[in-house]
């Protein structure tokens, strides 16, 4: 058993790399498609160009008002004032959001529109400086002297609305308070319609409960009355003393009534005078603006552009995802832990090949006479030859298998041209098709499968009678021979590792064709046997995922891949072109494949 080369060490990303944030990834999948992310990046210019050249100008000014919040009604009781104080009931906050959504509501807009029968189209919001007793009004507008005037019109409306309002509170107030005379004349207090006392409103003001002035008088009409009674017990009411008490009695209340009545002047005074104040002022006109504040076109283009390049990344990101099989070497890393051995180009020959295979219509053309014809192939299967021959010691490298991941793949027609190429050295090569279920390379070189390696296996035949000649080349082959049932055990048995054994003597190189490794085992039985392995993928038959498994189950084995060959890569169609000399060398390829097909085709193949 051939012990796995630890030589071999490919140049790919690790696993460790693929699992962690990998901008070079990431960029290699935005080049890739970059025809879709330059489309959708250009669209997005294009669309916000068009979309900011169609919307009109807006010009935007405000007005900046201190309102100070006042308390228009007097101390009377505490229901009255939780009733009357907003910063009491509601708070700060309260208060100044509702005088932002009077100033700015229906009814204001509905005064500001009618009173400058305005008819250009504006919006209007208000907000109230962080920490502030301000609200700035903000009209914007696209005429720049109407956003001017609809601002300052809402500022005026919302003025003058405080000031009937507060006239209207402090009027309500002053009717509530009775008159001087009417306390000093002693007139009625109570209103016969509703039952409202005014007297008892109004010592119920604070004004008059915390006034000291009055304490002291009512203190002394309390002590005078006290005394006034007790003289009454003692003495009739013509007692000099009785007399006394209730002339000073009379005093005190005559005081009293005169201190309430100057109290109540003064509060009526102030009520009076606060009909034509108000606690709004502006503190900044609008100004008519000189240039537009919207929109913002630079900004706003390149946030179109910004859109359509992310749109154009999601595309790619998700066209990648969707579509993870390999087309090029580029696809392979950083997933595929394997390195890139070459291209083998598309064929057209070698489809029309296959498709008479299986319609076992006429007999295929031999790859041999195909490979002399284009020599863009040849030189293909050179370059993979020479990856090949230099990426471990020849001692090391006698014996190579060749596999796929899943069927039609062109495994069979890789091996056969790198064993062609190898025979155009002056090397002894042996290829064999260790393909015993669906063996092909004898149809592929022209050969008949009478006796081959099953038959070799079993006892059948002996190693000289299954040893085919090539016609017209030194290429020596071992046919599949005949289907077998149980080809995993024949490839396990010791009369094959004796047949690789005694090869080995003769030739230089074992070329050895597997079937497809996914499903089959038979490519891990002969891994075994093999120094190296070389594995072939269709260009666009097979995803990343499935050559990643491959590649885990021949190392959980010990066996390592030399590498991997992209075969079918359409150059022209697809427009790859790995080292970009196919383009400038067309003209050589074209006159040496008209030449071939001039002087018919080449027996000997000439390595490149």
């Amino acid at each position: 058993m051939t012990e796995p080369l630890e030589e071999i060490k490919p140049n790919y990303i690790g696993e460790e790399e693929v699992e962690s944030f990998n901008f070079i990834e990431y960029w290699r999948i935005l080049t890739t498609h970059k025809w879709i992310v330059s489309g959708t990046t250009l669209i997005g210019l294009v669309v916000g160009v068009i979309h900011f050249a169609n919307i009109p100008d807006s010009y935007d000014t405000s007005v900046k008002m201190l309102v100070e919040k006042t308390d228009q009604t007097p101390k009377s009781n505490q229901e009255l004032r939780a009733n009357s104080d907003p910063s009491i009931a509601e708070g700060e906050e309260v208060y100044y959001n509702t005088q932002i959504a009077i100033m700015t509501g229906r009814d204001a807009r509905a005064k500001v529109e009618s009173e400058l029968r305005a008819s250009v189209g504006y919006e209007v919001n208000a907000r109230r400086v962080r920490d502030t007793r301000i609200i700035e009004i903000s009209v914007e507008c696209g005429e720049p002297e109407w956003a001017a005037k609809i601002a300052n019109k809402f500022a005026e409306i919302y003025i003058r609305d405080s000031v009937q309002s507060d006239s209207y509170v402090s009027q309500q107030i002053l009717k509530m308070i009775p008159e001087s005379g009417e306390i000093t004349e002693n007139k009625e207090f109570v209103d016969k319609l509703t039952g409202f006392d005014k007297k008892l409103y109004a010592e119920s003001l604070s004004s008059i409960t915390d006034d000291s002035e009055l304490s002291t008088l009512r203190g002394k009409k309390l002590e005078t009355e006290v005394r006034l009674k007790d003289l009454s017990d003692r003495y009739l009411p013509e007692h000099p003393e009785v007399i006394q008490a209730e002339g000073q009695l009379s005093y005190l209340n005559s005081q009293i009534k005169e201190r309430t009545a100057k109290i109540l002047n003064n509060m009526r005074a102030n009520l009076a005078g606060k009909v034509n104040i108000t606690n709004v002022r502006v503190l900044e006109s609008a100004e008519v603006p000189t240039s537009p504040s919207a929109p913002n076109r630079p900004r706003g283009i390149m946030t179109w552009t910004l859109l359509g390049l992310l749109l154009g990344g999601i595309i790619a990101f998700i066209i990648e995802s969707t579509n993870r099989k390999v087309w090029v070497a580029k696809d392979l890393y950083p997933t595929v832990p394997i390195t890139f051995l070459g291209y083998v180009p598309l064929i057209k020959e070698l489809n029309q090949n296959k498709n008479r295979l299986l319609r076992h219509a006429a007999a295929p053309v031999p790859l041999i006479e195909i490979m002399a014809k284009h020599t863009l192939l040849a030189d293909m299967i050179a370059s993979i030859r020479t990856h090949i021959l230099f990426s471990m010691p020849f001692d090391k490298s006698k014996r190579i298998m060749f596999t796929s991941a899943i069927p039609d793949e062109g495994k069979s027609s890789v091996s056969i041209f790198l064993a062609l190429s190898l025979v155009s050295m002056g090397r002894n090569i042996l290829l064999v098709d260790a393909d015993m279920r669906r063996p092909f390379l004898h149809s592929y070189l022209g050969l008949d499968n009478q006796k081959g390696l099953s038959d070799y296996l079993i006892g059948a035949a002996t190693a000289e009678e299954v040893i085919k000649s090539v016609p017209g080349s030194n290429l020596k082959v071992i046919t599949g021979g005949r289907p077998t049932l149980n080809p995993t055990e024949l490839l396990s048995s010791e009369r094959f590792r004796s047949l690789l054994d005694n090869a080995d003597k003769t030739f230089d190189r074992i070329v050895i064709d597997v079937p497809p490794v996914l499903c089959i085992p038979d490519g891990l039985v002969v891994a075994k046997y093999v120094h190296s392995g070389v594995l072939v993928c269709g260009s666009g038959m097979v995803v990343r995922k499935v050559i990643k498994t491959v590649i885990d189950k021949f190392e959980a084995i010990g066996h390592k891949f030399i590498g991997v060959v992209i075969n079918r890569a359409g150059y022209e169609t697809e427009g790859y072109y790995k080292y970009r000399y196919a383009s400038s060398y067309k003209k050589y390829y074209q006159h040496q494949e008209a030449a071939a097909k001039k002087s018919g085709p080449k027996i000997t193949v000439v390595g490149r």
